[in-house]
């Protein structure tokens, strides 16, 4: 028991100790305490003030090659129609004035016509049968045709080099004629 109780007494006294050493209460300076103070031990804070953070600039609208007018009052702006390698990417954005307005695209029946052969070129599809294009959903692209622009794509086969436009037809929508290829 006697042991225990030593332990007790320890812990307590190492307690006491502690909470002593802790005391933050407020004591007068004392001569000593002046005497350490010396310029070299000030602290000096200084307020750091939040810079005003400048507005992020907005890149301009891409300009549309061709616009169409599209199902609903929908417009679909031609963005892109390149080649790289040997896959021609198009790119569109539909638009409205509605608030809400969503467009469904058959991905079977987007195509792109080679101006120089009347070749009709379908959208590609990667090794694992995947239609190489944006927003796919089974068979459909969809996209959100509202105030603030959707953006969908589509690759296809490139036609050959000697072909200097092409047309793409989408369901819905008039036809892009004429549209020049950038190699």
């Amino acid at each position: 028991m006697g042991h225990i109780r030593y332990f007790g007494t320890a812990t307590t006294a190492a307690l006491a100790l502690s909470l002593v050493a802790c005391d933050v209460s407020p004591k007068s300076a004392t001569s000593d305490d002046k005497a350490a103070t010396t310029p070299e031990a000030t602290v000096t804070r200084e307020q750091v003030m939040p810079q005003e953070e400048a507005p992020v600039a907005r890149m301009p609208a891409q300009a549309a090659i061709q616009s169409q007018p599209g199902s609903d009052g929908a417009q679909v702006d031609l963005l892109k129609a390149s080649v790289t390698g040997d896959i021609l990417t198009i790119t569109l954005r539909c638009s409205s004035e509605e608030k809400i307005n969503s467009e469904t695209i058959d991905v079977r029946k987007i195509s792109v016509i080679d101006d120089a052969t009347s070749q009709r070129i379908s959208v590609l599809k990667d090794n694992a049968g995947n239609w190489m294009a944006s927003n796919v959903t089974g068979n459909s692209i969809g996209t959100q045709c509202e105030v603030k622009p959707g953006i969908f794509w589509a690759k296809f086969p490139a036609p050959p080099a000697t072909s200097q436009t092409i047309s793409i037809s989408l369901p819905d929508v008039a036809p892009f004629d004429g549209v020049p290829v950038t190699r």
